[in-house]
């Protein structure tokens, strides 16, 4: 986790510094390309989480058996995660819309900036992706456990 993290967070330092200011905007601009999808694609899958979620829930409730508290916490924190990286997709998106390259009075260090901002924010959705979605198998784990015929029954 810790390395994925360092990757993240300096990925987008260790790119600026290799090109240098004067090539911020060209690098700003192909970043800009290609983080439109992959914005959409997260507020898309963020929301639909969160509506399975809802899903969830109501199957949990109208079902026979009885769940411990450790399967509501997961689908809380899913739900919470889900949340998150659904605004922080909408933020990408409305970086996004900057108009680079548009402005001749704007410094490169603006263009730097916006980024290292915009790098980090693909690499902290990602994250939190992944994140989100390991929480969410093992709470499939959980209920399959829970539900499945060929349990061993649980003592009350």
């Amino acid at each position: 986790m810790a390395i994925t993290a360092l990757v993240v967070i300096g990925q987008p330092f260790l790119i600026g510094s290799i090109y240098g200011a004067a090539k911020a905007a060209d690098l700003l601009k192909g970043l800009q390309d290609s983080s439109v999808f992959f914005g959409s694609a997260v507020t898309k899958a963020s929301a639909t989480v969160l509506t399975l979620m809802l899903a969830l829930l109501s199957m949990t409730k109208n079902s026979k058996d009885k769940f411990d508290g450790g399967v509501y916490r997961s689908i809380e924190i899913i739900g919470l995660i889900s949340t998150t990286t659904f605004i922080g997709g909408v933020l990408l998106l409305l970086f996004l819309s900057f108009p680079v390259g548009k402005f001749e009075d704007i410094p490169q260090g603006w263009y730097r900036g916006l980024y290292y901002g915009i790098s980090t924010l693909n690499g902290l959705l990602s994250g939190l992706m992944t994140a989100g979605i390991l929480i969410l198998f093992d709470t499939v784990r959980l209920l399959v456990r829970d539900i499945s015929p060929h349990r061993e029954p649980r003592s009350r």
